[in-house]
């Protein structure tokens, strides 16, 4: 039996690595999945004659995730099936369908959306949106230490999408970066239900179920307490302030050699400040990130939102840079603008960011007061971002004003004509956000925050 790692989950004592990461494994890591799963689905499978499962995602203790084809509606979709060894299992199939109601019961762009649920002989499975990317652990190590802006970048959507699911009346109780997708243009979705509960339901007893995974346990759940409806969410609110320390840092608040000792430092020591641990970091940290890691649910933050301002907040305070900029962005698909907006207003603290639909009503915006750079998607209907970019080049108010176009297709030739009509910079999606922000600095001559 392996050692227990703190990333693992835990369900009353029991380990369940649900650390599913999203990228598709090699297909020697797909045989060894199959192996392993206990009457898995074969690659190629179609489900109730829609989903064709093409590769797969990840697998734990409980289920693996499948990535799969939509034949009917023509999209990609992650489908997540309980191994067949655990279908005699009335609780697990339970937990199963509880994690798929609690998905369903919040819709926001930073909360992966559920899209159906069925059965395949009897082995139920659940429909999710496929969200392409990796997961926050994999993201952190390949990003290594942060600046607080980029922090708070990945944080400000995690917030405001555990805030939804708080605000749906749900719990989830296992925030951890392994259940938190990063997407293209820096999406950020919160997924893995399968320990989510109402938030109202209280427990029984003098003593409660230990569930979560240790390295995010909030104080009074590694201590055994039952919990109380009106504080639920604020184990959550631990969870996330644990990752913002990790983040801010590069370090947990509690290293625990083992697990004993890091249920131990969670239930009873009190967290280090994080500018003491990360050189460098502004003190505007340390008193929002040690509030929410309190030991008694009661003194933490009473709501996400109120974390996620405190941490703008301390960012707003700290920023070595100079007033924000106006920068209008311009797509007509809605989770991208959600996705660039905060991205620029975190990697900005500060600046005014314009989001329009429509390159006409872009134009309209840029002549009554030209914006400091114009981010345009290429494809748009009338014209897009060719269209808008000659438009801007026109006008004498706009003319110098730095463009850069994103696409989510292009090539040589299409960077050669909009270089010509006049735009500066040539955006290819997925586009990381370093590279976003770092093109906006270089054109604007902004200093990092």
């Amino acid at each position: 039996m392996r050692a227990r790692d703190p990333n693992d989950t835990l369900v009353g004592g029991t380990i369940h690595d649900d650390s599913l990461p999203t990228r598709d494994l090699d297909e020697r890591a797909l045989d060894e999945a199959d192996g392993a799963s206990g009457g898995a689905l074969a690659i190629g499978e179609v489900l109730d004659g829609q989903f064709e499962l093409t590769g797969v995602l990840g697998s734990g203790g409980m289920g693996t995730v499948y990535r799969a084809r939509d034949l009917q509606l023509e999209r990609d979709v992650a489908i997540k099936v309980i191994h067949a060894d655990h279908l005699g299992e009335e609780r697990t199939v339970q937990r199963f369908l509880d994690e798929a109601r609690a998905m369903a019961r919040v819709r926001h762009p930073n909360v992966v959306m559920i899209h159906a649920f069925g059965s395949r002989g009897g082995q139920p499975y659940l429909v999710m949106e496929y969200v392409p990317g990796e997961n926050l652990a994999m993201w952190r190590l390949r990003h290594g230490p942060l600046r607080p802006a980029d922090a708070v970048v990945v944080l400000d959507p995690l917030f405001s999408g555990v805030q939804a699911i708080h605000d749906a009346g749900t719990i989830h109780r296992d925030l951890k970066p392994g259940n938190v997708l990063v997407g293209p243009v820096q999406r950020v979705a919160v997924t893995d239900f399968g320990l989510a509960r109402p938030a109202s339901r209280g427990e029984q007893g003098g003593r409660s179920m230990v569930v979560g995974t240790p390295a995010y346990l909030a104080p009074e759940i590694a201590r055994g307490e039952p919990l109380v409806p009106e504080l639920a969410t604020r184990i959550d609110i631990y969870a996330l302030a644990v990752m913002a320390f990790e983040l801010l840092t590069g370090k947990p608040p509690f290293p625990g050699p083992t697990l004993p000792a890091l249920l131990q430092q969670h239930a009873f020591h009190e967290p280090p400040r994080p500018s003491e641990m990360c050189e460098g970091l502004p003190t505007a940290f340390d008193d929002p990130i040690v509030q929410a890691l309190a030991k008694d649910p009661a003194d933490r933050p009473p709501s996400v939102e109120l974390l996620r301002g405190a941490l703008l907040s301390a960012l707003e305070r700290s920023a070595e840079s100079p007033s924000g900029l106006r920068i209008l962005v311009v797509d007509d698909e809605s989770t991208a603008l959600v996705a660039v907006r905060q991205l620029l207003q975190m990697s900005f603290p500060g600046s005014e960011v314009i989001t329009v639909a429509e390159p006409a009503t872009a134009m309209t915006i840029a002549e009554r007061e030209p914006p400091d750079v114009v981010i345009t998607d290429l494809h748009m209907p009338n014209g897009g971002g060719a269209a808008l970019t000659r438009s801007l080049r026109a006008h004498a108010p706009t003319r110098e004003v730095p463009i850069v176009v994103v696409t989510a297709y292009g090539g040589a030739s299409d960077w050669r004509e909009l270089r010509e009509i006049g735009a500066d910079r040539f955006l290819v999606k997925p586009v990381d956000f370093d590279t976003m922000a770092s093109v906006v600095r270089s054109l604007t001559g902004h200093r990092p925050a």
